[in-house]
């Protein structure tokens, strides 16, 4: 492309592969010296030990999770059964994204350069393999769709469906994202042919059933031991929308709070208030009602960058404010809260890098470097679950009876015996305690072979200690 053909927010070819170039080489560094948690295993574990209409049907009520990373999993689990395939996985995903991301979006070029190397884009939904990690690629997907969604309507419901099937909370997006275009598609309604008129509502109603079989899907069971109930009251919901508005810009609450004022009116000026409106509010709405983990602030972030992305495509059409200072002001703004976001990505990578982010690989590779596998092994706690992917059966006899499936069970029915009296009746060869409290207590007739250390590493601190402590029979 020559450069008189390029558009304004287009870089040139070589730069946008150095950017490319340099999240890959960044990435793959870190990814080496990360070491997979829970919540990581225990997608893999679904995945490798699930049928489909178990997992489908069964299981995903029990996780509060939709299908899709489940499904992205069950090939490589099964033909590729080598645990670390699950960052490969995520790296493949995340790079696709910073390349759709850099080559397709109309953002101005310090945003462009500077976007890639934030929080959630390089480090919590591209490390973490979880099933996050597909949500900036979708989101891209659809920026870079948006000015044509309606002439391209089934790829855009397909990609809308995508985006809702990776989590609850990003279903709000793609609801909001669709209801947004529903209204659109209303104003020029009388100005459509017949035939695009049966293509949208061709789109809207297979969206709906989608939805309706989601939900049928992941309706959560009466016995489900997880985040079973419903928070109401308006002061929770006024303290959540304030807490995570700060938390997702710079943690400060007073420039968090002027940034959130100046998006607004950048959104109001380029017309897409409502969206951003509509799909930040219904999220944090279910925050507070339902359930809240620090990693969901990145579903709230990207909430933010998908109106972004469309408010930069229109800088063209008419607008409400379009005094170039305002532009400034916002851009500026944006650029503040990218720039801290990648000194917390660098925080973390570092962190990562230079310390263990879950003790379950050093435990795996000392009960096979020792022979214990075949040993009786009693683990406490769902922690252990990251564990039990580096094993091609469930080692632990204290959960399932030693059998197959290997994933932890999120409900009532679970007799996962974590009381240390109780596992002290059965005598095993290897106890292992996850996140023990410290410092470790003696257990008679049991050695302590060591603490395993390991960080949930998170922005710039350690969110929670993921320790296992091992005992080893002695007698």
């Amino acid at each position: 492309m020559s450069r008189d053909n390029r558009t304004w927010w287009q870089l040139p070819n070589r730069v946008d592969y150095f950017i490319v170039g340099t999240y890959v080489v960044l990435l793959a560094l870190v990814l080496r010296k990360h070491e997979p948690w829970a919540d990581e295993a225990q997608a893999w574990l679904i995945a490798r030990d699930s049928g489909l209409f178990e997992l489908l049907f069964q299981r995903l009520r029990y996780e509060g999770h939709p299908g899709l990373w489940y499904l992205i999993l069950m090939i490589p689990s099964r033909i590729f059964p080598y645990y670390p395939t699950i960052q490969i996985v995520a790296f493949l995903i995340a790079v696709s994204g910073v390349y759709v991301f850099v080559r397709t979006s109309p953002f101005p070029v310090i945003l462009k350069i500077l976007f890639p190397f934030t929080y959630f884009i390089f480090y919590q939904y591209a490390i973490v393999a979880r099933s996050y990690v597909l949500l900036p690629l979708l989101i891209f997907l659809i920026g870079s769709l948006y000015p044509r969604k309606s002439e391209r309507i089934y790829l855009f419901t397909l990609l809308l469906c995508l985006l809702a099937y990776t989590s609850v909370f990003s279903a709000l997006i793609a609801i909001s994202t669709m209801l947004v275009h529903f209204l659109n598609i209303l104003q020029v309604w009388k100005e459509l042919e017949p035939e695009n008129r049966r293509r949208q509502m061709r789109a809207f109603v297979a969206f709906a059933l989608f939805l309706l079989l989601m939900a049928i899907q992941l309706w959560q069971p009466p016995n489900s031991s997880f985040a079973r109930n419903y928070h109401f009251g308006l002061s929770r919901i006024t303290s959540m929308f304030l807490k995570v508005s700060d938390e997702i810009l710079f943690e400060v609450k007073p420039l968090s709070y002027l940034a959130l004022a100046i998006s607004c009116l950048w959104f109001w000026s380029r017309r897409v208030l409502l969206l951003y409106l509509l799909s930040s509010l219904s999220i944090i709405l279910l925050f507070a009602i339902k359930y809240y983990n620090s990693w969901h602030q990145g579903i709230l972030f990207l909430a933010w960058i998908l109106p972004m992305w469309i408010s930069f495509q229109r800088l063209d059409s008419s607008a409400r404010i379009s005094r170039i200072y305002f532009s400034r002001i916002a851009i500026t703004t944006f650029a503040g809260v990218f720039i801290l976001h990648m000194y917390w990505a660098y925080s973390s990578s570092i962190s990562d890098y230079h310390g263990s982010y879950s003790g379950g690989q050093a435990v795996a590779n000392y009960i096979e470097e020792n022979n214990l596998s075949d040993t009786k092994i009693y683990a406490t706690r769902f922690w252990s679950t990251s564990i039990l992917p580096f094993f091609g059966k469930n080692i632990f006899a204290n959960h399932n009876n030693g059998r197959r499936p290997a994933f932890w069970f999120w409900s009532d029915d679970n007799k996962h015996n974590n009381n240390l009296v109780l596992i002290l009746e059965e005598q095993p060869d290897l106890i292992i305690i996850g996140r023990p409290a410290e410092p470790l207590s003696e257990i008679d007739g049991y050695q302590a072979v060591g603490l395993f250390e390991s960080n949930l590493y998170w922005k710039n601190q350690i969110k929670e200690k993921n320790h296992f402590a091992i005992y080893l029979k002695t007698e």
